[in-house]
Formats: C-alpha cells, sequence, structure tokens
C-alpha cells in the first residue's frame, strides 16, 4: 500500500501578529482530546480546485466542541494592595469550567500575507455555558449575527458581524482557539512515509492560534498511518509564546485525520494544557482543554451567500472593529473599539479602560447621575462648574466646551480640561449625557497626555453611539437579593465575562450618584 503523501502546493504565510480574542477567557481556551471518536468522512462528489499561486480557497461545513477545566488567576483591584507584612497579594483565583459547540459554514481566501486573508461563516449553532466559582453565564449568537466575516489586517484577524456589532462574549464564543482558514497549514509539501516527522512552520502555529509570535519550542507532525484514502496524524509540541503581548506557555497532543482525496483536514482532535500571565485587560489562567472538530467539503454556502457578498456589506476596517458593551446592572449600551475593556461595574459606577499592546492607554469612569425631574437640562455652563469642582487643585486650564445631540437623541455636553498630577500631564475629557426624562449619565476620560495619539477620538465614538435603557418598573426582594448576588460573583472577573444578552433575572436600579 502506498504511504506516501504529498501535500497541495501550499505556501506558507508570512507571520503577522494575531490580534485573537483570548480564548480562554469567555468561551475560552484552546483545546484538547483525548480520543476522538471516528470522524465523518468527507462529503462524496466533492472536487479539490488546485488553489492559485499564493492563494488558498476554501468551502467547508465544520462542527467544533470545547471543553475546558482549569482555574482563572486575578489580580487585585487596588493597585495598592499588601498584605500585613507589606508584600504585594498574591492573584486570587476561582474554578473555571467552559463548554462551547458551535457549527458553521465557512468560504475563505489565504494568500501569503495576513492582509488580503479573509473568510465567511454562516452559523447554524453557537452555544456557550461558563462557570466561573459559583456564577454561570450563558452566551449565544444573535439571530441577527448569524453572517460573520473575518478579515486580515495590520493587527491580526478581525471578527465582524456585518449587519450588527457583536458582543464581546460573542466574538469570544465564535472566535474559538483555533483559526480554521489556516487548518490544512500544518500539512508538508514534502514527500512523506509513515513514521515520517515535520515541524509546523511558527508563520503557520502563531495564525493557527492566534497568536503574536512563538519564543521558544515547536509544534511537530508524525505520519502514524495511511491508506489510499486517508491518513492519520499525530500533532505534539510545547511552545512559549506571547498572545496580545502577554506571555503564555502551551503543550498540546493532539490527532488529526487527512482526507488524501480532496488534501485536506478532515478531523481534529487536541489535547491543550495551557498558563497564561495575567493581562491588563483580562485575568490569567492554568486550563487544561479539549477540542473536536468535525470538517467535510461543501459545493455551496447554505446561506446562498458568498464571501464577496457578505463581505462588501462590511464598511471600512473601523467600523468592523467595534464591539457592543452592555450594562445590565447600570441600565445602558454603547459601541466601542474592541480594545475597551470592562474592568468593573457596580450599576452606579462602571470603570472601563482602553488597552493598547498590553498597556492601559486611557480610563473611562461611567457614573450614573440622580434623575432630574423631566424636562430639567444641565446648562453646560454649569457642568464646567462640576468639572472645576472635580478636578479640583490639579485643574490647569479648561481646553474648550461644547454641546450637541448626539443620533440617538441624547443631549451631550463636553468638556475637555488639563492638569497636572504628581508631575505628569493629564488630559480629562468628560461628557454629561442626559435625555428628556430627566436620565444622566457622566463619562469622565482620563490619559496621560503622552498618549493623545494613540486614544485619537475614541471618546467620541463611545459618546455618540450611548443609550439610555429605561429603568424597570417594578423592584422586589427577589431581584434586589439577585442582583447584589451577581455583582459580588462577578467582582474580579468583569472582563472574562459579559452578561448575556438574553438574561432572565431583572437587575435593580442602582444607587444614584449626586
Amino acid at each position: 500500500m502506498d504511504a506516501t503523501i504529498l501535500n497541495k502546493n501550499r505556501k506558507s504565510l508570512g507571520r503577522q501578529t494575531l490580534s485573537r480574542r483570548d480564548w480562554i477567557i469567555a468561551s475560552t481556551v484552546a483545546a484538547a482530546c483525548l480520543a476522538f471518536p471516528s470522524a465523518a468522512n468527507a462529503q462524496s462528489g466533492s472536487k479539490s480546485t488546485q488553489p492559485k499561486e499564493n492563494e488558498d480557497t476554501g468551502l467547508f461545513r465544520i462542527r467544533a466542541v470545547l471543553e475546558v477545566n482549569g482555574e482563572i488567576r486575578l489580580k487585585s483591584q487596588s493597585t495598592d494592595a499588601l498584605s500585613k507584612s507589606g508584600k504585594a497579594l498574591a492573584a486570587k483565583t476561582a474554578p473555571i469550567k467552559a463548554t462551547s459547540t458551535v457549527e458553521f459554514d465557512e468560504q475563505f481566501e489565504t494568500t501569503d500575507q495576513l492582509i488580503g486573508c479573509r473568510s465567511y461563516q454562516h452559523f447554524h449553532e453557537a452555544n456557550s455555558e461558563i462557570q466561573i466559582d459559583r456564577h454561570v453565564t450563558k452566551t449565544s449568537l444573535r439571530e441577527n449575527c448569524l453572517d460573520i466575516v473575518r478579515l486580515g489586517t495590520n493587527e491580526g484577524l478581525v471578527t465582524a458581524s456585518p449587519d450588527n456589532p457583536l458582543f464581546a462574549a460573542e466574538r469570544d464564543l465564535i472566535e474559538g482557539p483555533i483559526n480554521t482558514m489556516f487548518l490544512d497549514q500544518i500539512l508538508t509539501d514534502e514527500e512523506v512515509n509513515i513514521a515520517d516527522k515535520w515541524t509546523i512552520d511558527n508563520d503557520v502555529a502563531c495564525r493557527l492560534l492566534s497568536m503574536d509570535a512563538i519564543h521558544d519550542g515547536k509544534l511537530v507532525v508524525c505520519l502514524v498511518d495511511a491508506n489510499k484514502e486517508k491518513a492519520q496524524l499525530e500533532i505534539n509540541g510545547s511552545i512559549s509564546a506571547s498572545v496580545r503581548q502577554v506571555p503564555t506557555t502551551i503543550t498540546i497532543e493532539g490527532k488529526a485525520q487527512l482526507d488524501r482525496t480532496s488534501g485536506t483536514i478532515s478531523w481534529l482532535a487536541m489535547n491543550l494544557d495551557e498558563t497564561r500571565d495575567i493581562s491588563e485587560a483580562e485575568p490569567g489562567f492554568h486550563v487544561v482543554a479539549q477540542l473536536k472538530i468535525l470538517r467535510s467539503k461543501i459545493e455551496s454556502m447554505t446561506s446562498g451567500l458568498t464571501l464577496n457578498d457578505v463581505a462588501s456589506r462590511v464598511g471600512n476596517l473601523n467600523s468592523a472593529s467595534l464591539l457592543q458593551f452592555q450594562s445590565d446592572q447600570g441600565y445602558y449600551r454603547f459601541i466601542a473599539n474592541r480594545k475597551w475593556s470592562t474592568y468593573r461595574d457596580s450599576g452606579e459606577e462602571a470603570t472601563l479602560r482602553y488597552i493598547v499592546n498590553n498597556r492601559v492607554v486611557s480610563q473611562c469612569n461611567v457614573t450614573n447621575m440622580i434623575d432630574y425631574e423631566p424636562g430639567r437640562q444641565l446648562s453646560l455652563e454649569g457642568f464646567q462648574a462640576d468639572v472645576r469642582i472635580s478636578v479640583g487643585r490639579a485643574l490647569l486650564e479648561i481646553v474648550e466646551s461644547s454641546e450637541r445631540i448626539s443620533a440617538n437623541k441624547l443631549r451631550l455636553l463636553r468638556v475637555v480640561s488639563r492638569g497636572s498630577v504628581q508631575g505628569v500631564d493629564i488630559q480629562w475629557v468628560h461628557y454629561h449625557i442626559s435625555n428628556d426624562n430627566g436620565r444622566r449619565v457622566v463619562l469622565t476620560f482620563t490619559l496621560n497626555e503622552a498618549n493623545l495619539e494613540i486614544f485619537a477620538e475614541e471618546d467620541a465614538q463611545l459618546a455618540g453611539s450611548f443609550e439610555l435603557i429605561d429603568w424597570p418598573t417594578k423592584l422586589d426582594a427577589k431581584s434586589v437579593e439577585s442582583a447584589a448576588a451577581a455583582d459580588n460573583a462577578t467582582e474580579g472577573s468583569k472582563s472574562l465575562i459579559v452578561p448575556n444578552t438574553k438574561t432572565s433575572s431583572q437587575p435593580i436600579r442602582p444607587k444614584m450618584a449626586r
């Protein structure tokens, strides 16, 4: 029996930093498997088309199941938290258990550079359940977000819904631990025999696992068995790498099956043991995960659409990079850059951080204010006076002031001030957002003046898209207790979990700041 396998003339992709979601966190982690049951054969009748030089295309039906167990590691929310002996407090830990299932059609195009790679995924199923300590969060991809486009950029792969901005939890759910458009890149262009091994190119491994770079170690593939139709592969290795500038170490043990007729991977099963450092945006973790992927060739997308059809509905890359944020306790929502992360949210107050390359560029404090009586509005002069009191002795000058009506029919007062704190030049951007019913929220963006160019106009996007959700009309003891328990459970892990958009419990109206 011929045991020689020759992969199609695929070319390795040049390295690009992949800014992918941290797949443990909130739909989490990547993957692993003990023994994978025998996989379904590739669809009969599928034809393999030789790709153009430097370009690869594909149409597949994919089903992936992920199971995760381990612990997350949270640093104290107080930057000066010390033990009685004066030493910094160790990170807190909490057990995590997560499962997710996704099934989708995928059409993709890849080139020898990440910029230009793109895929269209039409989802049939996407659900996850994450338990951290005793708090459980369930997430399902919304019906109006079933068409997804992934675009290669100079900052990595961007995942976008052409019709509605995704919630972070939805994005984490569908991005998954493996970028399936690059799965066939683990194959070799060389002829190999049973027991032969080859090393996966680091550029390919980075794309496949959505990493910035691999600093040490390697992933090795071995051909363990083959016949005329199929070949059995093993994938093993340990690597030290970085994901969004955060160090991580991963040990992988996996198996895969090659459909020799189409020259593509038809199933993959992986055991993955990963330890990742705590970052500015997300908790660290140590997890063991199991991933199982079934993959078969198809003739066309079930939706009847093509990659070009759906990609044309995506605006520019800036709009594709936006996410939807919602405070179920604070009763507001907005659309903002995915580099924003919710650090804490008590309903009355919330803290957001704008993080670039694992460095905090700006912080935004959102404060629910005591309602005015309907029809009453704060004047711009009155808000300027409030700003002077709030900044206090650190204030050097009021740089500019303005007011306008947003697209959501809210009144926006904007005051920019600058000052100095412990010798560091600081700029504050203050917003007072209100409606005609007396509802009010104050946003305060704080940033070092050295970060003004990086921050650009992120405040305008966030504030301009801000929406105020009506307060609940009914309060009872159970809803109060439920909201309080949820707040306590998520205090340390807010960046890890986004509340389910279909929550069944009714949060309470928070206390109001004056």
